[in-house]
Order: structure tokens, then C-alpha cells, then sequence
């Protein structure tokens, strides 16, 4: 039975009540030459002393129900106290899992019991919803884990699993919660690999995991590639016992630079070694600069000087109608090519 909320006129007598109350405190405390708020507080815990100092009368029965219904009633005037020194408040739901009779207890202040009631989940029906779901959680938690000699054994045993992150698979476990933590089990270890909170798992298909930039390994070959919906009981079983136990796992996918257009290690070495011996005695080529000069003829007038950075792997330019010679400056330590284009004027007037 919940809490009925007590009426109107008691409230308006209540609050007279306390008033008259937190008066006395205030003459009490200035006689004591103490701050009101201290004795005020110091009032409100020698209160909720008093209550947890309950000792149940000896015409009182001493089952259980009525106990635990007392100490639920306490329970909700310290909550209300709480909230007439604190202005804190609160709201008490508790419901009794050992006995399915049982009627839910709702408590704590005035405020919090109304917000239950008023709930689109509230009220009665919220609360068998609650007892129910504690009923759900407490049989889910009391599965007997299975024998060492039904485990499967490892593959590796080498490998060690943390005991808090498997769940252990009994007999009697229904093959509907086998496959639910099926799912859940491998869908959580795809996304913890892959760092892809929506990643899901390709059951058909386990080559298509690449976009996650995982693949899957320790599935058995005997266990086809199929949804969990459609396989049996057992193999359903056996996959999630190679997951809890390590030898069915995701393995990020390393993708290692390779093809003919990348530099090899120990060619850029080789490279920079014959670079460097060519240039002994000469002209220092280290540089990361090419300077780049395009000069035409007196008639045009015009010089253009261009600045890029050194490609080691251009092979070669093209300039059209251009005749390209390379020298080496004596004046600068870099590397200098000089393209001399020299324009035919003959074949432009053909041209035109």
C-alpha cells in the first residue's frame, strides 16, 4: 500500500506546529548566545538520532513484514525532516523481492510523492514495473557457472581473460539469453577494437570487417558464418564460450605502406650515400631548394624566375619550344637548373 498524503487542514496545523517550533529554537539559541542556524541543525540531528534509536514495542510482532514496513515509515520521516530543516527533497520507492504479496512502499516528502503519482510510469502500476524488473535482474544474476570439465579449452593458454569481462554460460540457460549475450558479447568487442561506437557485426559476411579495419579470427570451421537467429543452441553456446574465453576475438588491421612508388629504407640510404659521394669536391646538393630561371630572348623583354621545392622522384621536365641546358652556379651552394628558351620567331609567324 502506498503512503496516502495527509490533507489540507493537518498541513496548515503541521506548519503552525513547526513554526511555533523554530521560534522556541530561536529564544533557545539566544539565550545560549548561539547562532540560530547551528542550533537548528544540532535540533535536526538529535531528531533523526531518535528515529534510527527505534526499538519496536513488545505487543509488536516480530515478523519480518512488519519490520521492514516500520523501518520504511522511519525511513520516510527523516526524509520529510530533511526537508523542513533543508529544504532537501526526496522520494522513496522500495518494494520487497522475497515476497511476491508484497505491497510497494512509497515515501519522502510531500513533493516527491506527488511527482511519482503524476508519472505516465508512476503510481501503482510503476511500481510492480520496478519489482518486476529487480525480479528480472536477481534471477539473471543467480546463473550457476558451468563445470571446469565443460569448458572448452584454449587455444592458447598462455593468454590470460580477466574473470570480471566473461560471462559464464550454464546448461540450464535458455538459448534466447545465450544468443541475446551473443550479440551483445560480440558487438561490444567489435566496437571496443575497432573504436567505432555504431560498428556492427557482419555475420554473413566476415571479409566485409575491413571497414571497420578489423578482422575476426578463432571462428570455428565446422560453425557456419550464418546469424545467430539461425543457428542451433549448442553452437551458439560454443561461440559464446570462444569469445568469453579470448580464442574467438576482433584483431585490429595494420595496413603497411607497400608498391613500387614507395622508397624502400634501405634504398633512401643507399641514395643519400651516392648523393653524397658525388658531391665531394664539388658543389654542395643538399639543399631541398630548386631555383628555377626561365629566360627569353632580348625581343621579348620578359624573365620570369620561378622558386619550388626539391621532388627527388621528377624524373623530368618538359618545356615546349625550349632548349634546356643545366649548369651549376659558382655562387650558391644549391643545385640550379636554367632553362634558356629561346622563341622562333619564323615558326609563331607561320603559326599566325
Amino acid at each position: 500500500m502506498l503512503c496516502e498524503p495527509p490533507d489540507e487542514l493537518y498541513l496548515e496545523r503541521f506548519e503552525a506546529f513547526m513554526e511555533k517550533c523554530l521560534t522556541d529554537i530561536r529564544s533557545f539559541a539566544e539565550k545560549e548566545a548561539r547562532p540560530f542556524e547551528q542550533t537548528r541543525q544540532e535540533v535536526a540531528r538529535w531528531h533523526c538520532n531518535k528515529l534510527f534509536q527505534w526499538q519496536p514495542s513488545s505487543s509488536e510482532t516480530s515478523n519480518r513484514s512488519t519490520e521492514t514496513w516500520t523501518i520504511l515509515v522511519n525511513l520516510s520521516r527523516i526524509l520529510e525532516s530533511l526537508s523542513g530543516v533543508f529544504g532537501i527533497e526526496s522520494l522513496l520507492l522500495a518494494v520487497d523481492t522475497e515476497d511476491s504479496t508484497g505491497q510497494p512502499f512509497l515515501g519522502g516528502t510531500v513533493k516527491g510523492r506527488e511527482f511519482w503519482r503524476g508519472m505516465r510510469t508512476g503510481g501503482e502500476s510503476g511500481a510492480r514495473a520496478f519489482k518486476e524488473q529487480c525480479l528480472k535482474n536477481q534471477s539473471s544474476r543467480n546463473v550457476q557457472p558451468i563445470s571446469p570439465d565443460q569448458r572448452i579449452p584454449l587455444n592458447n593458454p598462455s593468454k590470460s581473460v580477466s574473470t570480471s569481462s566473461v560471462i559464464d554460460v550454464s546448461s540450464k540457460q535458455s538459448a534466447r539469453n545465450v544468443k541475446v549475450d551473443l550479440y551483445d558479447g560480440v558487438r561490444k568487442a567489435l566496437r571496443a577494437v575497432s573504436g567505432i561506437r555504431n560498428a556492427e557485426m557482419k555475420w554473413t559476411n566476415h571479409e566485409r570487417l575491413f571497414t571497420y579495419g578489423v578482422y575476426l579470427e578463432g571462428w570455428p570451421s565446422d560453425i557456419p558464418t550464418k546469424n545467430p537467429s539461425t543457428l542451433k543452441a549448442d553452437q551458439n553456446k560454443r561461440l559464446l564460450n570462444l569469445l568469453n574465453k579470448g580464442s574467438l576475438r576482433f584483431i585490429k588491421n595494420i595496413m603497411l605502406p607497400s608498391g613500387p612508388d614507395q622508397p624502400q629504407a634501405g634504398g633512401a640510404g643507399e641514395e643519400t650515400d651516392s648523393r653524397a659521394d658525388d658531391n665531394e669536391g664539388g658543389i654542395d646538393q643538399s639543399d631541398d631548394m630548386f631555383d628555377w630561371a626561365i629566360q627569353y630572348d632580348e625581343d621579348t623583354a620578359v624573365s620570369v624566375s620561378l622558386s619550388l621545392p626539391c621532388f627527388p622522384l621528377i624524373k623530368s621536365m618538359i618545356v615546349p619550344s625550349a632548349t634546356i641546358r643545366r649548369r651549376h652556379c659558382p655562387n650558391t651552394s644549391s643545385r640550379t637548373w636554367r632553362c634558356g628558351a629561346e622563341l622562333d620567331h619564323k615558326q609563331t609567324a607561320k603559326e599566325g
